[in-house]
């Protein structure tokens, strides 16, 4: 009997990450503050002027995220169990962001936006490994082929272009956005959510309708206004 509470106490203290696990729900919390910050720095990076306040809110985004890191990392979410490597790469994020904050007093803003992109890709690949579905991901899902069209209209704004672009990924934005619709969301701020979504629908349609003319002011126009809607989801408190 001495022998096997001897070897239990034993295993406990040499392997506390197979018995600790918390809950997910409590990590989403917690991941808030810090994953709010990083959506600031991707915000602040997607222009030059803004170098000065990126620089300043990359460096929360690395404070909070070292305390998120240092709290899970031993201490795995229940739902993120399975995920492979996950003490390094929750601690990855911290890393990212002083490569990211060195570019940035180096003058190379764009540069560092691009860097900072890994993050999100990061806890998207972990959440569908594990079989999990949140809004931020179907956020994620809708930026995706929102890039592919954004960045077909300024490489080729000719009439022909954008009616192919209209054609093929049309209806791709569109899904995209109605899962985003389709989503129980939960948070406080439940009417910025719903305007942030009719907002989306209407721009998405306007958008496709001066594709489908080949309208270069028009598609531009649109597409402007389809970002804002896009922002409007991606910066709520609950999308993270």
């Amino acid at each position: 009997m001495k022998k096997n509470l001897a070897a239990m106490i034993v295993f406990l203290l040499i392997s506390p990450s197979l018995i600790m696990a918390s809950d997910y729900k409590t990590f989403q919390e917690d991941i808030m503050e810090p994953y709010g910050f990083y959506k600031k720095s991707l915000g602040l990076t997607s222009k030059k002027k803004n170098q000065e306040k990126a620089i300043v809110v990359v460096e929360k985004f690395i404070h909070s995220w070292e305390v998120l890191a240092q709290k899970y990392a031993n201490d795995i979410p229940d739902l993120l169990k399975q995920t492979n490597e996950f003490t390094k790469k929750i601690k990855r994020p911290v890393n990212v962001g002083n490569e990211a904050l060195e570019m940035l007093k180096a003058g190379k803003v764009k540069k560092a936006h691009e860097h900072l992109e890994e993050v999100r890709y990061s806890l998207w690949r972990m959440r569908v490994d594990a079989g999990i579905v949140s809004l931020n991901d179907k956020v994620n899902d809708f930026h995706e082929a929102m890039e592919v069209v954004l960045n077909g209209m300024e490489a080729d704004n000719s009439a022909e272009s954008l009616q192919h672009l209209g054609k093929r990924y049309g209806d791709w934005l569109a899904i995209q956005w109605a899962k985003i619709k389709s989503s129980d969301y939960s948070g406080i701020d439940k009417d910025g959510f719903a305007l942030a979504v009719a907002n989306g629908h209407k721009t998405i349609a306007e958008l496709r309708k001066s594709l489908d003319k080949g309208d270069a002011s028009g598609s531009k126009k649109a597409g402007g206004n389809v970002k804002k809607s896009y922002k409007g989801i991606f910066f709520l408190p609950e999308c993270s």
